[in-house]
């Protein structure tokens, strides 16, 4: 039975039907729209803040040393903003492969254990290394790089069939003993729970030129390589069968773009913190209003992302300044909700 929509609604759905096919024909068109809104967005982040500025003053006090504001725009406002771009675009990249990685759009980079293993490593670097806090970014990225080693290694060893719920179950393991781990530390170095809750929570405090130096190699890598291999990455949306059957080495090709998830999100993770949604909020975007080819879809990744990220964090350092959110709980106040009405869609 078909539903007709009364006269009011019917025009602007057809119109939106009419938007999303012209798009879905020219993908480029979301790009450029997204590389829009992460412009605008960086504007606006950089004009909000302690000592705020109209927007239209943005471009004379990056380009005037003589404005009062050059300084503050320069050594403190801008690489916050570029690293919460990087950090987005990597988190989104990395989701949107290791949801073809397990064909499922509940996945995010946390799956292969990046989170819980950078939680570990960067707190146990608070406790036993307070003095060199330059360390805590690399023992971060080593932890995760260390944990996703082991869920990859865990799903592809053993006699049993290897396939997309191996690396989800032993991601779940990992996991849950990293997690417990965390737990255990905080409990047992309470009186240092201050140092630990930006970590833990997700916060691009401080970032200056350092920390976006530290994600860029990692988001650099890891996008490369993930838009010079957008043909296996769609095969993997086959059954394994299917994918074999036209010369795909499945096994191998899971591994690698696993690994390169837990490169792009290791560097996330590394100076943001314990940031989530963002691989699985934009990814589903994306593939909803564009498609699944992934030479389509990479690209409006990244931008979705890092314009979601730097969003975020302008809201974190104005709605209740002067104090300051930590990005993670917001991030993690949209993603909730929405992860939770995917879950409805497709069990319902």
């Amino acid at each position: 039975m078909r539903i007709r929509l009364p006269g009011v609604l019917a025009r602007p759905v057809a119109r939106l039907a009419m938007l999303r096919t012209l798009v879905e024909a020219r993908p480029e068109l979301w790009a450029g729209v997204l590389a829009a809104g992460l412009a605008v967005a960086c504007v606006l982040s950089l004009a909000v803040g302690a000592a705020r500025l109209p927007a239209s003053d943005v471009p004379r006090a990056l380009i005037s040393s003589a404005h009062p504001l050059h300084a503050v725009l320069w050594e403190v406002r801008l690489p916050r903003i570029v690293t919460a771009a990087l950090v987005g675009a990597s988190l989104a990249v990395a989701g949107a492969l290791m949801q073809t990685v397990v064909r499922n759009p509940l996945a995010d980079p946390s799956l292969i254990g990046v989170s819980a293993g950078a939680g570990v490593a960067a707190l146990l670097g608070i406790v036993l290394l307070p003095e060199i806090a330059l360390l805590l970014p690399f023992l971060a990225f080593f932890g995760a790089m260390a944990s996703s080693a082991v869920v990859l290694f865990a799903a592809e060893s053993g006699p049993q069939t290897k396939g997309p719920l191996r690396i989800i179950l032993a991601g779940v393991a990992v996991q849950s003993i990293l997690f417990a781990c965390v737990a255990l530390i905080t409990f047992l170095f309470a009186d240092r729970a201050p140092a630990f809750v930006g970590f833990t929570v997700g916060s691009l405090s401080g970032c200056g030129w350092r920390e976006a130096g530290i994600v860029l190699l990692p988001a650099a890598i890891g996008i490369g390589l993930a838009l010079l291999s957008v043909r296996p990455l769609d095969l993997l949306l086959l059954d394994d069968d299917s994918a074999g059957g036209v010369g795909l080495s499945v096994r191998r090709t899971r591994v690698v773009m696993s690994c390169l998830a837990g490169i792009l999100a290791a560097g996330a993770v590394s100076v943001a913190g314990l940031v989530g949604f963002v691989g699985l909020i934009v990814p589903n975007w994306v593939r909803i209003l564009i498609g699944p080819e992934h030479a389509r879809s990479l690209v409006p990744c990244a931008l979705g992302g890092a314009a979601l990220v730097v969003i975020a964090d302008a809201l974190a350092r104005t709605v209740v300044a002067p104090l300051e959110l930590p990005v993670g709980a917001l991030l993690a106040l949209l993603g909730g909700p929405y992860f939770l009405v995917i879950l409805w869609r497709r069990v319902g």
